[in-house]
């Protein structure tokens, strides 16, 4: 069965059929024509599939963003992060690192952070003088490499696939998400010093406090999500609702630009986001199934520990594998069909399944700018009215800075005892 499954959808993917249709329909055929398992199975699985209380919080973070969106938060964060780091060379370009990072507390999807912010930045640093293909290839790495910064739905999905705690995802996803806006940060200034990108004008103290002002509660909104989690007031699930509350009182009564079309323009966008993720989950849940049943699991990791049983051996051959799979595979559905082909090899080994968890969540942020599917690849190039060819070469200086990034993820806590 474990051929079928794995034929059948690459085969699907190669005809253009959606990610989602795709999971649900190998997986029937394989259960259908390759097991002795009752198809009444399958619909069983799917319902169950999305029936855990924490996937609720996915809905409500994704529906937080898309009003925090439309009730201006993206501009007042723009304009705190320009107010503060503008002056500095290429402080467009840690504008975007800044804002993309804030942004991405809030919304929780990747995707998103990249459409909105890069809305913004990429004409502004184009206009300052930027090339168009640095513009992209910058907007596309701070959008995609900060999946770990919480509340993020990959953390979630992984929580809930894993049995492992989303509170302590979050925040060691948290302090992942710090060093990752560091060492963006460094890397972005490095390139201005050598490519001259222009200087901001600096601001009066009094100017950055009217930014600060102006964007405090959009700022406090991580505090309080992450703060809330951590000291144990409201589960991460609740916290998606304290959100989206916060989100409409920010934008009717702090911001004031909410109003009824906003409202509804966000929902209906949410629901879009959302139906396509529960859809990839439910019919993943599908496939994990038939994956199990059929033994694959098992037979990988009787194949790789038959390889080696050395944990950070493994870690490596995880990493490979995820980094090519993040490359041609939407990253909700690589990590449902993978982590319980994963998960076992690494129990088995001894890897913390916390410190696995920040492991994958990573590569499939690294997957978000790795052609071919590369969504926020894509949507920065889009944006910046360029090709993907075109924003390659730019974009591999990018690239081997989140390769570092995930060596020290991978290697580090192990070797200095972290979560073991």
């Amino acid at each position: 069965m474990g051929y079928a499954l794995g034929f059948v959808f690459i085969a699907l993917l190669v005809l253009s059929v959606p990610v989602g249709i795709a999971i649900a329909l190998s997986s029937i055929v394989g259960i259908q024509f390759f097991s002795s398992i009752p198809m009444e199975i399958v619909a069983q699985r799917l319902v169950s599939g999305i029936s855990s209380y924490s996937l609720l919080a996915i809905p409500l973070y994704v529906f937080a963003g898309s009003l925090m969106n439309a009730g201006g938060i993206t501009q007042r964060l723009v304009g705190f992060a320009k107010a503060i780091v503008g002056p500095v060379r290429g402080g467009l370009a840690q504008t975007t690192i800044i804002t993309t990072a804030v942004f991405g507390g809030i919304s929780g999807s990747q995707v998103a952070d990249t459409t909105s912010v890069g809305r913004l930045m990429i004409p502004q640093m184009v206009q300052a003088g930027y090339d168009r293909r640095y513009s992209a290839s910058l907007m596309a790495t701070a959008g995609g490499i900060f999946l770990t910064i919480p509340p993020s739905i990959n953390l979630i999905v992984y929580g809930v696939l894993a049995q492992v705690s989303i509170s302590d995802l979050f925040f060691y996803g948290l302090i992942i998400g710090l060093a990752t806006v560091l060492l963006l940060m460094v890397g972005a200034y490095f390139f201005a010093i050598v490519e001259k990108h222009p200087k901001g004008e600096r601001q009066s103290v009094k100017q950055i406090w009217t930014s600060f002002r102006r964007a405090f509660f959009s700022l406090m909104l991580p505090v309080v999500i992450i703060g809330g989690i951590r000291i144990g007031v409201f589960t991460p699930t609740e916290g998606g609702a304290v959100a989206v509350l916060f989100a409409v009182l920010i934008g009717l009564v702090v911001h004031r630009e909410m109003n009824v079309r906003k409202f509804l323009s966000a929902a209906l966008d949410s629901a879009v986001l959302v139906g396509v993720i529960m859809l990839i989950i439910a019919a993943a849940q599908i496939y994990s199934y038939a994956l199990v049943t059929g033994g694959i699991p098992q037979a990988i990791t009787a194949l790789l520990l038959g390889i080696t049983e050395n944990p950070l051996v493994i870690l490596l051959l995880i990493n490979v594998i995820l980094l090519l799979v993040g490359a041609v595979m939407e990253g909700n559905a690589a990590m449902i069909v993978f982590v319980p082909i994963i998960l076992p090899v690494a129990l088995a080994v001894g890897i913390d399944p916390l410190h696995l968890g920040l492991v994958i969540v990573l590569n499939l942020g690294i997957g978000l700018i790795t052609p071919p599917v590369g969504l926020c690849l894509m949507v920065a190039t889009t944006i910046a009215r360029t090709t993907v060819q075109r924003v390659l070469p730019a974009i591999v200086p990018w690239f081997i800075i989140c390769l570092v990034l995930l060596a020290a993820v991978t290697y580090l806590p192990p070797l200095f005892g972290w979560f073991y």
